[in-house]
């Protein structure tokens, strides 16, 4: 029932997990799917894994070189025909689902507000039907300095807390770390890690 949302969670809590369901599920209807993300590898995995007809799997910077017509990463030119799209009725999917949400905050791309873009073409259909998910986590921000704008003005930001991948005591060590620590460690409790702290000369103390 919710059609617009952005879903925080920490490393481990299932994001792309729900991500990739949701975007079968729709498909399994033949409904197209975009699904966006920021790293070339996991694209390369989820396309491997999770390939189908109905969705297709972009990098956010080769998504936006496709509608550019391959004429490079200029997001602003890319936010103006996005709303062309839009406006055109020619948006092709019914769905987006973006993954690594956090790092679509890099400067140029939240300056020329391209997840916006990206939701009102998709709005500009007219089809009640049709939905806009961003999962991010916020703790691993690291392509830019902030969240992006559409994820910090967003009407519903959920969060979650349940552990799905790490051991318990992987998870109980590494949350140690933050301050939110609101995570659900379950799981199998396997051996104690152990954090290691080193110092060198080109950085300040890092957790190994």
């Amino acid at each position: 029932e919710q059609k617009t949302a952005v879903i925080n969670g920490a490393a481990g809590t299932g994001k792309t997990m729900i991500a990739v369901e949701k975007a079968r599920r729709h498909a399994a209807k033949g409904e197209r799917v975009l699904f966006l993300c920021y790293n070339s590898e996991l694209r390369k995995h989820l396309e491997k894994e999770y390939g189908n007809k109905y969705i297709d799997y972009y990098t956010i910077d080769a998504f936006i070189s496709r509608i550019l017509g391959n004429e490079g990463l200029d997001y602003n030119a890319a936010a103006r025909r996005l709303m062309e799209i839009g406006i055109m009725g020619k948006f092709p999917y019914r769905h987006i689902i973006v993954d690594e949400g956090q790092d679509f905050g890099r400067e140029k791309m939240d300056e020329n507000l391209i997840l916006e873009r990206l939701y009102d073409a998709l709005k500009c259909q007219n089809d009640d039907g049709s939905t806009f998910y961003v999962f991010y986590d916020r703790l691993q921000i690291v392509q830019s300095r902030k969240l992006p704008s559409f994820i910090e003005n967003s009407d519903c930001r959920l969060t979650l807390y349940r552990n799905c991948r790490n051991t318990m005591s992987i998870a109980k060590t590494a949350f140690s770390l933050f301050r939110d620590r609101n995570l659900d460690c379950n799981g199998v409790t396997g051996k104690v890690p152990r954090i290691h702290f080193i110092r060198n000369d080109s950085c300040e103390d890092t957790v190994d």
